[in-house]
């Protein structure tokens, strides 16, 4: 059991004590055991504010028949409560001889300019304002009542340090309500609230009060003090029986505290290498979201530039397309030269046959002509088709060139010596007219043979030095058209290779396109990736941030909590010896059995058994509320009395 407790049970022993003894002392004053002995109730008035009023000391003896009364005090007036006896008083000393046989008698003595053992101030605020009593009353608004009690250093001390005083006031539960008062007792009597304290003896003290009221009234506030002799027997051993148990709780709970400090400060330290890992990670993926941000924007790039690549490639194979079909049909052409300079050939073959027949004779001369005439037709004929044909080829030449030229670089143009190419298909185009021109020349002049056969044997020679001169120029023509047409086949070949490349080309183009977007799409999503794991490493270093934060303040209070349990254990370790020797010490200061108590009226009383204040304030009521009614004149018992004097103070 702690300090605490134990005080907190010496305070309830002492509470029920003293409540005890002031409620029987309010009924009628303490009987003493012997006829000699005196007890003494002070009734003190005080006004609202806590000064004194007036004071008057009831007495009371136990006598026998015809027995007299000595007793002291200093007052300025005296009154017999019980008989018609007389009494004497002069010079403090009162003295009388009782009549009557085995009976209490009391007497009043009044007292002047008399000061109690306690200073009692008492103030009102009402809404935060002080007030006066007489104004407060049927005010309304938020009261406050404070109290203060202290020592009156003009009165022998006896009184403050070994009385306790209860204080008291109802309040009317029609007239105040939300009632606040710390460290009071508030009983329930009816629709009315009582307030209590116990004011322990040699102690100062302070109280306040707090309620709303409306038209407030209230009846009057007693302070009632007495002895606090009370006999208490503590069982020490029995109440400290469990503290060697908690002794070793502590104890244990000293280790588990060190253990844990222990355990925090490994968890601290990983915590903070979370912390220094997090904020690595999250400064390695920025780097690396910058590489992926970079890797975004290339793949955005090369998909855009293989777009375009895309694009001359797809040109390209048209290109290559176009070329082909001219190859063809300037193919077709040449070999259409080649076949009739081959009939050519032969036509000069038999010109020259027929020259040397009609060198042969004159009267072959006819026959030769028609073969002549018959050879120069032929060749007439293969030379317009022949002619044709070039024309063709040239066309196809240029086109072909002209297409090469618009979809290749000034290199593969070059490499491919397309301006060799138009040259040669003009050339070729040139020598033809020539030859187309000496065949029509031929067939004019195969025509004068007719007419100029007689002359021809005078002119054989000439004939036949011609005859020899066409069959060489037919011959060098056959010979270039073979020589064009092994050139034209090396150029399809070319065209062919080149064609394949260039479906190549488009189906690496379109695999390179698509790489290229799934490139970018794999790069978004990286993108997108490295952000949400940047925002991820972000809140993993805030959130050890935060962890280093806490587990600081854990480990503060982790040690806290070592260092306080270290000196709990230190200082519990002795626990039950030392409540042992607080019990023993707070039971004798409590318990006051060895006072004997004082006279208030006068120090010359010695046979005083006990000396009880009773102690009152105004009642706070509404003068134009109040109702006097007459009283009766009837026979008044003791307790009547007792009300009366106390009433005659106001």
């Amino acid at each position: 059991m702690s300090n605490y407790v134990k005080t907190k049970n010496v305070k309830k022993a002492s509470t029920f004590v003293l409540t005890t003894s002031i409620l029987m002392g309010s009924v009628y004053p303490a009987f003493a055991d012997t006829n000699t002995s005196k007890d003494e109730v002070v009734y003190v008035k005080l006004n609202n504010n806590g000064n004194v009023d007036n004071v008057y000391v009831v007495n009371s003896f136990d006598v026998k028949n015809g027995e007299k009364i000595v007793d002291y005090g200093r007052y300025s007036n005296v009154l017999n409560l019980s008989t018609s006896d007389k009494l004497n008083y002069s010079s403090g000393v009162v003295d009388v001889n009782v009549s009557d046989t085995n009976k209490k008698f009391y007497y009043q003595g009044d007292m002047k300019n008399c000061e109690i053992p306690w200073d009692i101030n008492i103030r009102y605020t009402l809404d935060g304002k002080n007030i006066s009593s007489e104004e407060l009353a049927g005010k309304s608004g938020n009261l406050e009542i404070s109290f203060d009690i202290k020592k009156n250093d003009t009165v022998d001390e006896v009184f403050f340090n070994n009385y306790a005083l209860q204080i008291s006031l109802t309040l009317d539960g029609d007239k105040c309500s939300d009632i606040i008062a710390d460290g009071g007792t508030i009983a329930s009597v009816g629709n009315n609230k009582t307030i209590t304290y116990i004011k322990l003896a040699g102690e100062e003290a302070s109280y306040t009060i707090n309620s709303n009221v409306e038209n407030f009234e209230m009846d009057s506030i007693s302070f009632n003090g007495l002895n606090m002799d009370m006999n208490v027997d503590v069982n020490v051993d029995d109440m400290t029986s469990s503290f060697d148990t908690l002794v070793d709780a502590i104890d244990k709970l000293n280790d588990g505290a060190s253990e844990l400090k222990s355990g925090v400060d490994t968890y601290k330290n990983g915590v903070s290498t979370l912390y220094t890992g997090s904020s690595k990670l999250l400064e390695g993926v920025s780097s690396y979201k910058s590489g992926v941000n970079t890797l975004y924007t290339g793949s955005s790039k090369l998909q855009e530039g293989v777009s375009s690549y895309k694009s001359g490639v797809n040109s390209l194979d048209k290109g290559i397309n176009s070329l082909q079909s001219g190859l063809n049909g300037y193919k077709d052409g040449v070999n259409s030269l080649y076949s009739n300079s081959q009939k050519l050939l032969e036509g000069a073959k038999s010109l020259n046959s027929g020259v040397k027949a009609l060198e042969s004779g004159v009267s072959s001369l006819n026959q030769g002509v028609n073969n002549l005439e018959s050879g120069l037709n032929t060749l007439a004929y293969g030379s317009s088709s022949y002619k044709q044909n070039v024309n063709s080829y040239v066309q196809s030449v240029n086109q072909v060139v002209s297409a090469l030229k618009s979809n290749l670089s000034e290199e593969q143009i070059e490499a491919l010596n397309l301006d060799a190419l138009v040259s040669g298909a003009q050339g070729l185009a040139s020598a033809y007219e020539n030859i187309d021109l000496g065949i029509n020349n031929s067939k004019v002049g195969a025509s004068s043979i007719s007419d100029g056969a007689g002359s021809l044997a005078n002119n054989i020679g000439t004939l036949s030095q011609g005859s020899n001169n066409l069959y060489s120029g037919i011959e060098a023509l056959s010979g270039g058209s073979g020589a064009l047409l092994s050139g034209i086949n090396e150029i399809e070949g070319g065209a062919s290779s080149l064609k394949s490349g260039s479906s190549a080309l488009v189906s690496g183009i379109n695999e390179i396109e698509g790489g290229a977007s799934s490139l970018k799409s794999g790069s978004s999503a990286l993108v997108s990736g490295i952000n949400e794991i940047e925002g991820g490493a972000s809140s993993l270093k805030n959130g050890s941030s935060t962890l280093v934060s806490g587990i600081d303040s854990i480990g503060e209070g982790v040690s806290a909590l070592s260092k306080g349990t270290n000196e709990l254990n230190s200082k519990t370790s002795n626990l039950p010896d030392e409540i042992d020797d607080k019990i023993d010490e707070m039971v004798s200061k409590y318990s006051n059995s060895d006072f004997n108590p004082v006279s208030f009226a006068s120090e010359e009383n010695t046979n005083v058994e006990s000396v009880q204040f009773a102690i009152r304030t105004d009642a706070i009521k509404v003068k134009d509320e109040e109702k006097v009614e007459e009283e009766k004149v009837e026979e008044k018992n003791m307790w009547q009395l007792f009300t009366d004097l106390f009433k005659k103070g106001k």
